[in-house]
């Protein structure tokens, strides 16, 4: 499963990106600029290129806009696959007929879950980010010093990428419903999702806490690693690219993680 994400992945990325490479490729490969974008991003060379491509930006906008698009829907319809091919697998193996016959099976059902949580983000978060601002701001109003300020605008964020985590669950557990229900019924699932994470709240939370936090051991050490490389040659660019691609996979390896685990939990607490 690992592989037809990777696969996947790449393939469409390969899409997206080939038109940019032969774009630069054909203004700066036998320039002095190249030596400097092989060895990372740096605002020099990275000012020259805005500049220079500053009249064909809205063309560039239309062309990633389009993709990121579709890219969300490939997301959503490799999600069936995933979760289909994990309540499955007591059944039958993984294979590549199955794995896409799952994400077809479950991609319209995903996506009105998709179209659910961008209305829920709204209200949570539209609402939510005022009332939390309005609480650190009671807070700060006095302060005598920057600490405050800062210490505050840190628990901020803090309370924000938690309060995303668990609606990221929450949508996470709905989609499990669906498949391990067999049920079309999207607003019906998320209903008794609710339930679900009402009465086990605490202890899926803390399931999804700590796969996000081997995401984030992964995140950390292959950034580390980058920063260490020094790409000054054409192999080291190509072990840099490998590097890449395995950070990849260890995202997708947590994603499948994250579904696992979470389809355990929701299988243990319905037969108990």
């Amino acid at each position: 499963m690992l592989l037809y994400l990777w696969l996947a992945n790449f393939l469409f990325s390969l899409i997206i990106l080939t038109p940019f490479y032969f774009l630069i490729s054909n203004d700066f490969s036998r320039s002095m600029m190249q030596d400097q974008m092989v060895k990372g991003l740096e605002l020099f060379w990275l000012g020259d290129l805005v500049y220079k491509y500053q009249n064909i930006f809205p063309a560039i906008f239309g062309w990633m806009l389009v993709p990121g698009i579709f890219f969300l829907l490939l997301y959503i319809f490799l999600s069936g696959g995933i979760i289909g091919r994990i309540c499955a697998l007591q059944e039958e193996k993984i294979n590549l007929r199955n794995f896409f016959a799952d994400c077809g099976k479950y991609f319209l059902r995903f996506l009105r879950v998709f179209l659910i949580s961008i209305l829920a983000y709204i209200i949570v978060f539209g609402i939510g980010a005022r009332v939390i601002s309005a609480l650190f701001s009671l807070w700060t109003k006095g302060a005598s010093s920057e600490w405050p300020l800062v210490v505050s605008s840190n628990l901020k964020l803090l309370v924000f990428i938690l309060l995303f985590s668990i609606a990221r669950m929450f949508f996470d557990y709905v989609k499990i419903s669906l498949v391990v229900e067999k049920s079309r019924k999207t607003v019906k699932a998320t209903i008794s999702t609710l339930s679900f994470i009402g009465r086990n709240f605490f202890k899926a939370w803390l399931l999804y806490l700590g796969v996000g936090l081997i995401a984030v051991l992964f995140g950390l050490f292959f950034l580390g690693i980058a920063k260490l490389m020094a790409r000054t040659s054409l192999i080291l660019v190509f072990i840099f690219f490998l590097i890449q691609q395995l950070y990849i996979l260890s995202r997708m390896w947590t994603k499948i993680l994250f579904f696992s685990t979470e389809y355990h939990f929701f299988w243990l607490r319905k037969i108990s």
